[in-house]
């Protein structure tokens, strides 16, 4: 089974975004032409929305984006880490947990990628305490060397924010 025509454009949009000297135009070309070959490309409709997301601050079609993908095919994952992380930006906290507690019952889902999420959304709303108990079942679930010191990085963060939240008790003379 060979590369449609989407999946080459795609490939194209992938590749004019990585990196520093990202080449944006280049990217939304590429997209267009993977869309007009196949208009439910959920790569292409996830990489869409991320751009709509990340670099024109437009959620709501982010997310317009995101939901056709999970109405074409509710088990493409590459979206439920996006769509997530997007919502949480968005202050769509509920909406997002809703949707990470979905994203757990689909079979092949990293889970430590989707506890670090959980505990992301809650540390939005300052539960620190809970974020870091999320932070250590992402440990538990990664498998990976890089993720697993992104995540300690991650807990070492939320730390420090507890100590800047915590009140300090005045020491009597």
């Amino acid at each position: 089974m060979g590369l449609t025509l989407a999946d080459t454009y795609y490939l194209k949009a992938k590749g004019a975004t990585n990196g520093y000297s990202s080449d944006w135009e280049e990217a939304c070309e590429a997209l267009n032409y993977a869309l007009s070959y196949d208009k439910n490309h959920c790569a292409s409709l996830c990489l869409l929305g991320t751009i709509y997301a990340e670099h024109f601050r437009n959620y709501e079609k982010a997310f317009e984006c995101f939901d056709q993908v999970i109405a074409i095919d509710i088990n493409y994952l590459e979206v439920y880490y996006a769509y997530a992380k997007y919502l949480i930006w968005a202050d769509k906290i509920g909406r997002a947990q809703k949707l990470i507690a979905f994203a757990f019952s689909l079979k092949g889902i990293e889970k430590a990628e989707m506890y670090w999420l959980s505990a992301y959304a809650i540390e939005t709303k300052g539960h620190y305490k809970i974020a870091l108990q999320l932070l250590k079942k992402a440990k538990i679930e990664s498998y990976n060397e890089n993720y697993s010191y992104f995540l300690k990085d991650e807990v070492t963060r939320v730390k420090q924010k507890m100590k800047l939240t915590t009140p300090k008790s005045k020491k009597k003379k």
